[in-house]
C-alpha cells in the first residue's frame, strides 16, 4: 500500500522540475527537509543524503528520472527499501504534482508503521511548499 499526496500547481511541469533538480534547494520549499546533498545531480544512480527534520540522515540513491516529468528516490532500511516518488502532469491550467512512498520487503510492514505515519501526515506542508515555490518563480519571471 502506498502513501500518496497530489496537489495541482499553476506552473509547468518544466518549471515545477527545476525546482527538484538542486537537491541542496529542497529544504527551500519541503518544510520537512533540513538539508540534502546529490553531488551528481539528479540523475539515475546518482547518490547522496538527506536529513528529515524528525529523524536521522538518511542515504539516498535516484532510481529513475524522466526529465521534466518524475523521479524516484530510494532508500534502504534494515529488510526494507523505501522508495519517495515524484510525478508531474500537464493539465490545461497547469501541473498536477504527486508524491508517493512505497514500502517492499521483508521489513515493510514495521518500516510503513513506524515512519509511513510520519510521512502522510508531513505530505500536505511538503506539496504546499511545492506549490507555493513553484508559483511564485512563475509570478516572478
Amino acid at each position: 500500500m502506498e502513501i500518496k499526496q497530489s496537489i495541482e500547481i499553476r506552473s509547468t511541469p518544466e518549471q515545477v522540475f527545476r525546482l527538484y533538480q538542486d537537491a541542496a534547494t529542497w529544504a527551500d520549499w519541503d518544510p520537512h527537509v533540513l538539508s540534502a546533498s546529490l553531488p551528481e545531480g539528479l540523475r539515475v544512480g546518482a547518490k547522496g543524503w538527506l536529513k528529515p527534520s524528525c529523524g536521522p540522515k538518511a542515504s539516498i540513491q535516484i532510481v529513475e528520472v524522466t526529465e521534466g516529468a518524475s523521479f524516484s528516490v530510494q532508500s534502504r532500511l534494515p529488510l526494507c527499501r523505501m522508495v519517495f516518488g515524484h510525478r508531474l502532469a500537464a493539465k490545461e491550467d497547469g501541473t498536477m504534482a504527486t508524491h508517493w512512498v512505497e514500502f517492499s520487503g521483508p521489513l515493510s510492514f514495521l518500516f510503513r508503521y513506524l515512519v509511513g505515519r510520519s510521512i502522510q501526515a508531513s505530505l500536505p506542508d511538503t506539496m504546499q511548499g511545492l506549490k507555493q515555490s513553484s508559483e511564485k518563480q512563475v509570478n516572478a519571471a
